[in-house]
């Protein structure tokens, strides 16, 4: 009994770390834009671990107005890391500030400069790829403008009401296919090599190659709001 028992355990454990590492390619983090000159722009795909995926590339979609649907960065996947982590290292000043949409795609045919949206409708008239795994895009609030994405990051999606300079899905690697899986990445650059500081509470740091994290409130601070919310209990008429 003990035996079938021990098996049993060793069968649900294995189970759980399987599905654990049964992580779908996504785009986990952008970092387009940050204070002073944009020298640590970055994106990084989480996957399961060690996980070859040069089948995959991620595309840059220009979405400002009449240069709509145009590939303006394409990135060739390679391999994740024992952490399910690829990215390319960080680039300087290519990515575009305005509306941007980032498809992860297998089996890229197409080239940097093919504008896939000739009458600039906001639909794609070319898909020189297989399939897209993973879509996000980064919206300025311009009315005349398009997106290629169907989780779309726009300047208000977490209140602020400034454009998106990155994101980063908290918890790391989540996708259920809404906005809610993201979080701002602090436009300071926390994180960031030379960089300082901490985000405002909810905002993310800035972490390529690492796991996604955000801000808290300070330990006082919570203590303080929750002070006051027994203090608001204790007023209230029964």
């Amino acid at each position: 009994m003990r035996i079938l028992l021990g098996i049993l355990v060793f069968c649900i454990a294995t189970g759980l770390a399987a599905a654990a590492h049964a992580q779908a390619p996504v785009i986990n983090e952008v970092v387009r834009d940050h204070w002073a000159l944009d020298i640590y722009e970055c994106i990084e795909v989480f996957a399961a671990p060690n996980t070859d995926l040069s089948a995959c590339t991620v595309l840059g979609i220009n979405g400002n107005d009449t240069n709509a649907g145009t590939i303006d960065l394409v990135y060739a996947v390679g391999t994740t890391d024992s952490a399910g982590v690829w990215w390319p290292l960080f680039r300087y000043n290519e990515m575009d500030n305005g509306t941007l949409s980032f498809l992860l795609v297998v089996n890229f045919t197409g080239l940097p400069g093919n504008d896939l949206d000739g009458d600039d409708d906001g639909t794609l008239d070319a898909t020189p790829w297989d399939s897209v795994l993973d879509a996000v895009a980064l919206w300025d609030g311009e009315a005349m403008d398009h997106t290629y994405a169907d989780v779309v990051l726009d300047p208000n999606f977490d209140g602020l009401g400034q454009t998106v300079g990155g994101a980063s899905r908290i918890p790391n690697g989540t996708d259920t296919g809404a906005v809610s899986d993201w979080a701002r990445n602090d436009f300071l650059g926390s994180g960031l090599p030379g960089f300082s500081g901490q985000p405002s509470p909810g905002q993310a740091f800035n972490t390529p190659g690492a796991v996604n994290s955000v801000a808290i409130p300070e330990p006082a601070t919570i203590a303080l709001a929750a002070l006051g919310g027994l203090a608001l209990l204790l007023r209230r008429p029964w």
